[in-house]
């Protein structure tokens, strides 16, 4: 599991991390790389139920639920899987955690950058401070993707 607040850099890292891990298999298999995001529309929304937003906070049991059932069949099949995610080891108690992470003037920057409030910035930044606390293994994610996905997979090949 590798978990960032919003604008960590996880959406942008991912290309890299598909891209590199051609070159990176653990044990006999390819590692599978998703992100969570990737499920949703451009909207946030799953089969028409929004879940990228705090107002569907009801909604998330259900969907981090989902997401374990998919865990749980990708590695059924024999192969490592690495999931990017917003999540805290207390919503999805699976696998390790690795913290992609950025300091707080670059996520306000980019988050900002894609039209968020004040208020919706204000959230991630606490989200952030959240997940240091609970996720102490951490990687920069204000380096270039590249950079970001070469340490995310140093990580996985540990």
């Amino acid at each position: 599991m590798v978990t960032g607040a919003p604008g960590a850099g996880k959406s942008t890292v991912l290309p890299e991390l598909l891209r590199l891990r051609r070159s990176t298999s653990v044990g006999e298999s390819r590692l599978v790389v998703m992100d969570m995001d990737e499920l949703l529309d451009p909207e946030g929304r799953l089969l028409g139920i929004d879940i990228a937003h705090s107002s569907a906070a009801a909604n998330w049991p259900a969907y981090n639920a989902l997401w374990l059932r998919i865990t749980e069949l990708v590695r059924r099949s024999g192969s490592p899987m690495l999931l990017l995610s917003p999540l805290v080891p207390r919503e999805l108690p699976e696998g390790r955690w690795l913290h992609l992470d950025c300091p707080d003037p670059v996520r306000r920057k980019r988050l900002a950058a894609r039209g968020w409030s004040d208020a919706q910035i204000a959230e991630a930044l606490a989200d952030a401070a959240e997940i240091r606390k609970l996720v102490p293994r951490s990687v920069a994610g204000d380096g270039t993707p590249e950079e970001s996905a070469q340490k995310i997979l140093a990580w996985v090949k540990e």
